[in-house]
């Protein structure tokens, strides 16, 4: 896919890594000249200086053939202009980050097909999205009302050396991501939990502490 990433902040320089070694022709686009230079130093990417609000920076980033437009700048209204801007030449999907939850509406009404807030979803959940388009509900979760959990499973809890699917149903929560190492992968029902393994969990608000205890107690059989 060809996918156009606008702001080099923490959760843009984070999802460009993540996008950068998945074989997708990624672009990156960003207002500060030295952010474009030690980004352009650190990611396999066209980076390119410029603003994400002006037709012309987009069209030299190629938004005529882009699938995906992601605007993750520190400020939101430039995030929903350039995501506006994105689907007047047809890119099939945008996304943009919102500081305010509370805008989440206001963005979906005009337009723009996937809304992220930073305090909500990770920048490799939006790498989720992107791969698995049906999880679009589970990313949008309501004002405040979900977090995101990082946990390291230690080698005596009960789910180590479990599938997730034999953890049982619930719906408290949801593993979205797992890494082994510095390798980042997206489970699924057949993946079995490992002792150590860092993983990252959308969880219920009012479900955080037994969500805690599932996977940090210790197996007693």
């Amino acid at each position: 896919m060809y996918i156009i990433v606008a702001g080099m902040g923490r959760v843009g320089i984070s999802l460009a890594k993540s996008l950068s070694g998945k074989g997708h022709d990624l672009v990156i686009l960003d207002q500060n000249k030295k952010t474009c230079e030690e980004v352009a130093g650190e990611i396999d990417a066209l980076v390119i200086n410029g603003d994400c609000t002006k037709t012309k920076s987009l069209e030299n980033a190629g938004i005529e053939d882009a699938d995906i437009f992601i605007a993750v700048t520190g400020n939101q209204e430039i995030n929903l202009i350039s995501g506006l801007i994105a689907k007047k030449f047809n890119v099939s999907k945008t996304i943009a980050r919102v500081s305010e939850p509370d805008y989440k509406d206001v963005f979906e009404s005009l337009g723009i097909g996937v809304v992220i807030s930073p305090e909500l979803v990770a920048a490799n959940y939006i790498e989720k999205l992107i791969d698995r388009p049906g999880v679009v509900d589970l990313a949008i979760v309501g004002r405040g009302d979900a977090e995101i959990l990082e946990l390291i499973i230690p080698p005596t809890s009960k789910v180590a050396d479990k599938k997730i699917r034999e953890l049982g149903g619930t719906k408290d929560y949801v593993i979205i991501a797992i890494y082994e190492g510095n390798e980042l992968k997206i489970p699924d029902g057949s993946t079995e939990l490992k002792a150590y393994d860092r993983i990252l969990i959308l969880a219920k608000t009012d479900s955080l502490d037994e969500v805690r205890k599932v996977f940090s107690s210790e197996n007693k059989e």
